[in-house]
């Protein structure tokens, strides 16, 4: 529920919390908390939570729990800047786990390993899930396992084939109720129009996902990152570093995810050096590079570096 209806997700957990759960039920309440946070709230109560859900787990002897919650966490810890401890994280929770459910955990590792920059750890991971996830009959987390390969596709330049996986996850969406993972699926075709060269229909779809995540109540961090991309593009530089800024203000005020920032952050140094502040670009491209360091994500401190580098010179 927490993707398809993520208010009303929170509410019940927090209502079986108060009606004195087993631990097993009361591990799966702390984690809907805990992703909810993580996603678009507090990190620091997201991971207070998490830790609650896997040490219930670990009481509960479900070793499929504890695997389910480990992978939540490392997904929580790699968002706060912790990428050892993260991956650590993911790592036992494959470990420990097997068939169905490792596939899951599997596929949030290879979305850690998408938000690290580490794109060929993500595509490995996520097509050995995939296998097991429709042999298994999981719409659901099949649909989400082909749109993050899409978007490593994306990543890597492979525009045909992200197009591919983004038209079966869409299919697989239109299927269920999760209307969260399906804003976010209109979200994604935005991003491969722009990809391939359409900026009216990119910046038409992350409007018309914009909508959807706004009749949900949730932040969009990442579709603000990725109108930002657009409007660069469209040679609308000043907009793309306003609504940078703008949305950086907003992920502070609530404690957000440290690699959203730090992403964010290397939108406003690029939109600023093409609107022509330098200065501006130097300040937010040297933040940028400092948190993506602390993150251990070199991919993307390379591209905060050049964009620095090019402020300077500028």
């Amino acid at each position: 529920m927490v993707f398809a209806a993520p208010n009303q997700a929170l509410a019940q957990a927090e209502e079986v919390l108060g009606s004195d759960p087993s631990p097993l039920h009361a591990s799966v309440a702390h984690q809907v908390i805990g992703i909810w946070q993580r996603d678009w709230g507090d990190l620091k109560i997201a991971l207070q939570h998490l830790r609650l859900a896997r040490d219930l787990a670990a009481r509960a002897e479900s070793a499929d729990r504890e695997a389910d919650v480990l992978a939540a966490l490392g997904v929580a810890l790699v968002h706060a800047g912790r990428t050892r401890q993260g991956l650590e994280a993911l790592e036992r929770g494959v470990a420990v786990s097997g068939g169905h459910t490792r596939a899951r955990v599997l596929f949030r590792r290879a979305y850690a390993h998408w938000v690290l920059g580490h794109h060929r750890e993500a595509l490995e991971d996520v097509r050995r899930s995939i296998p097991v996830l429709r042999q298994a009959d999981d719409v659901i987390w099949t649909a989400r396992a082909l749109t993050l390969r899409a978007t490593v596709h994306l990543a890597l330049g492979a525009v045909d084939r992200a197009e591919a996986d983004f038209s079966s996850a869409e299919a697989l969406w239109d299927t269920t109720g999760q209307e969260h993972d399906k804003a976010d699926a209109v979200e994604s075709r935005g991003l491969a129009a722009f990809r391939s060269g359409d900026i009216p229909a990119a910046l038409r779809l992350l409007d018309e996902a914009e909508e959807r995540y706004a009749k949900l109540g949730t932040p969009t961090f990442m579709l603000n990152i990725r109108r930002c991309e657009v409007l660069m593009a469209a040679g609308l530089a000043p907009e793309a570093l306003a609504e940078a800024d703008a949305a950086i203000g907003v992920l502070d005020g609530i404690g957000g995810q440290s690699t959203r920032k730090a992403e964010l952050l290397l939108a406003a140094a690029r939109a600023a050096r093409l609107a022509g502040d330098a200065h501006t670009a130097i300040a937010r491209a040297d933040m940028a590079v400092r948190l993506f360091s602390g993150q251990r994500r070199t991919w993307w401190e390379t591209h905060a570096r050049l964009v620095l580098i090019e402020a300077r010179v500028a």
